[in-house]
């Protein structure tokens, strides 16, 4: 079937670009179906008949096959980030509706990519309903995915789609988080490719428009789930809407009753306190379980005014049940988005095992919830929390907690970042933590690595507490030592964000070390965004600040980085090569051998592109020297994006020198070691560079196989390299 496709294709003169772009799917999908490597799905011949005017006749001979022929992929059922639903009180009908609504066997439906949309205030109860229905319709879908975007909760920052996708494709194999790109077009073309065979069921709770339609998978036939409060979602796609109205006040009744495990006619009259909102109406029957409830206490709560004040009449019916310690503990971990035992342990100053049964006595009182080894706190229960917390404790109080927790995230960024790259050692110097505080340590990349995914969605709510207090120097540290993941994850605009706030205040309070490592940091996505000029001016301050501080490793880094950006912009030269000089000298100078080692391969670089420009044999010697130098003193196991680099560089040095076997091992070395690792952009460059080592050997067989295999991985990570390899395969066509 690939062959007829190819075949069509060529006929009408098209490139696999140009008809992937005509029918709307990536080139990577089409290539692999051309090299049989993806089923050729019915729906999808139809369209290429229609878009190559084959007359059907790909439909026909797919109909012809027998069934063995059909290449089909094990089917493994993936349910990823989906939370746990728990029992829905009423919405009986609204929760039939919607399953039938993701029912991937519903006749009369569009086969497109389609929308359920569910809109309503906040509290209504979208997210319980949406979850049940999610729940209900997970069975008739292999692949199943749930994500909160965050657009409304106001301690953390909204999810953007880049990093809810660099998540997604990086939970499957093949997919490392350090290889996936940055940009937003890439990766929709790669999570197309990855969801275009079976239906998905997507849940995206709590979005605007601009957040889900790059969510969109490419299969027919999948549903994606939407909660929203904006009642005019633009979605693009067909959507059936379900507006979540207010339960009425025998569903309401139903609720506190199931909560509180009291008589039905007993809490009706606490219906109408709840304005019908779930949330609210929970929170009354978890008060009342909690205090096992008279007549006169539900008179009580009964007589209030409205839906929020009978929350805040239950709260503080529960906290006035609580000793205080569990209510001082309960108060100052209010401050922390994520509460754990050791989060809390570092933020109250309180042991592990005691602070787990203090939070466990408000979580049986109501105040919280727990899940695994987490507390969570409602909306309202937080605010009330920190309400007590400003009336209560004094400021010292508060103070001293928000700096230990702080602390226990700064020094546990410190300990993931020596873990997520270990050849870069540039953190800034931390002074050490309080002896009763044990900021987390790692096993290995991968626990490291979990860590800072889950914590750096809180990194913006940290550095503005710093902020806010004028902890100057704490809130640019916390931004500094997160850089390693930064570069590995690539959430670049709020990184940007807090460095920019972060050298703003170093500059009010004079904080010359601060103000260079911001500048360094912002110079640093200034490159990786390609805005060369603003990259530039940023690292030339870092550069002269760190000079005038006399900090050498630093110094190295950032000359090293503005020699990078200087290289990009093509400036002269000279002056790059004595930038990349003074960096290798500077880090020499500290013994810094990974700085070192970066800083020569991309001298090397320098020396080599300027010999293809000039056919200046000096530079050609000098490349060989730098990249020599630096592949004999990469470490055996080390970063591994650098080290393919290295001995590809090195690779084509010896091609340039006509040393065509040398050039072979090197860049069969980088290849295998790319593999080994997951680095497939690094595989793509080695495996081109292979193929044009063997071409020259004449072995040009070997030579396809490696262009084939490297021209397959840059299609499905959407790399602008698949162009020019497939160039060279027409070449030896």
């Amino acid at each position: 079937m690939g062959a007829l496709v190819k075949g069509w294709r060529l006929k009408r003169d098209l490139s696999v670009r140009e008809l992937a772009r005509l029918i709307h799917i990536s080139h990577g999908q089409l290539s692999r179906v051309e090299a049989g490597r993806r089923r050729l799905r019915e729906e999808l011949a139809q369209t290429l008949d229609h878009a190559l005017g084959a007359q059907g006749e790909l439909v026909d001979a797919l109909r012809l096959l027998p069934a063995g022929q059909h290449p089909v992929a094990p089917v493994h059922h993936l349910v990823s980030g989906l939370p746990v639903a728990d029992e829905l009180v009423g919405r009986t009908a609204l929760l039939e509706e919607l399953a039938d609504a993701l029912d991937p066997r519903s006749g009369n439906l569009p086969r497109a990519p389609r929308f359920v949309a569910l809109t309503g205030a906040a509290g209504i109860g979208k997210t319980a309903l949406a979850l049940a229905a999610v729940h209900r319709a997970a069975p008739g879908y292999t692949t199943v995915r749930w994500v909160d975007m965050r657009s409304w909760d106001h301690s953390t920052e909204p999810r953007t789609p880049i990093s809810v996708l660099r998540s997604w494709c990086s939970s499957l194999p093949g997919h490392h988080l350090s290889q996936l790109p940055n940009d937003l077009d890439h990766l929709i073309e790669i999570w197309r490719g990855l969801t275009s065979g079976e239906p998905v069921l997507l849940g995206v709770d709590n979005a605007h428009s601009d957040q889900v339609s790059p969510l969109i998978p490419a299969a027919a036939g999948s549903v994606i789930v939407v909660t929203s409060r904006v009642r005019e979602l633009e979605l693009p796609g067909p959507v059936q809407w379900y507006p979540v109205p207010p339960l009425g006040p025998e569903e309401a009744t139903d609720l506190i009753a199931t909560r509180s495990g009291q008589p039905r006619e007993r809490v009706a009259v606490l219906a109408r306190r709840g304005g019908g909102l779930p949330l609210a109406l929970r929170s009354l029957g978890d008060v009342l379980a909690a205090h096992d409830a008279d007549q006169e206490m539900i008179a009580d709560m009964a007589a209030t005014t409205a839906p929020t004040d009978a929350v805040r009449r239950a709260t503080s019916l529960s906290y006035a049940e609580l000793t205080d310690e569990q209510a001082r503990a309960w108060r100052l971990c209010a401050m922390l988005p994520e509460v754990t035992p050791e989060s809390a342990e570092a933020t109250t100053g309180i042991p592990e095992r005691q602070v787990r049964t203090l939070l466990d006595a408000a979580a049986k009182a109501s105040l919280l919830s727990k899940r695994g080894r987490t507390w969570q706190y409602h909306e309202l229960h937080r605010a009330y929390a920190l309400e007590q917390s400003q009336r209560v404790d004094p400021i010292e109080v508060r103070d001293e907690a928000a700096f230990r927790n702080l602390t226990y995230l700064l020094h546990g960024w410190s300990n993931a970042a020596k873990l997520l790259a270990p050849d870069r050692k540039q953190n800034p110097a931390l002074d050490p933590p309080p002896h009763d505080l044990h900021p987390p340590e790692f096993a290995d990349f991968d626990a490291a690595l979990e860590w800072a995914e889950c914590r750096w969605e809180y990194m913006y709510t940290a550095v503005r507490t710093a902020l806010e207090r004028n902890w100057t120097r704490t809130a640019w540290q916390l931004v500094a030592v997160a850089l390693d993941y930064a570069i590995l994850a690539k959430p670049y605009p709020v990184a940007y964000s807090m460095a920019r706030h972060a050298a703003a205040n170093a500059e009010r309070a004079d904080d010359r070390e601060g103000m260079a490592w911001m500048a360094f940091l912002m110079g640093y996505i200034d490159t990786e965004r390609g805005e060369l000029d603003a990259a530039i001016d940023h690292l030339s301050r870092s550069t002269q600040l760190h000079r005038e501080l006399g900090d050498l490793r630093q110094l190295g880094w950032s000359t090293q980085a503005l020699a990078r950006a200087r290289l990009l912009r093509a400036d002269p030269v000279d002056e790059t090569l004595a930038l990349l000089t003074e960096a290798i000298d500077a880090l020499n100078t500290v013994a810094d051998s990974s700085g070192d080692e970066s800083a020569r391969t991309l001298r090397g670089l320098v020396h080599l592109t300027t010999y293809d420009h000039t056919g200046d044999h000096d530079h050609l010697t000098a490349a060989d020297t730098d990249l020599t130098t630096a592949v004999g003193n990469l470490p055996d196991n080390g970063e591994p994006l650098l080290r393919c680099y290295a001995y590809t560089r090195l690779a084509v040095v010896r091609l340039r020198q006509h040393r065509n076997h040398e050039a072979v091992n090197l860049a069969g070395h980088a290849a295998t070691y790319a593999r080994e690792h997951t680095a497939m952009f690094s595989e793509v460059d080695a495996l081109y560079v292979l193929g044009q080592a063997l071409t020259s050997t004449g072995d040009t067989t070997t030579a396809r196989e490696h262009w084939e295999r490297a021209l397959y991985i840059a299609d499905y990570i959407g790399s602008d390299d698949a162009e020019r390899i497939q160039a060279e395969l027409d070449k030896i066509t």
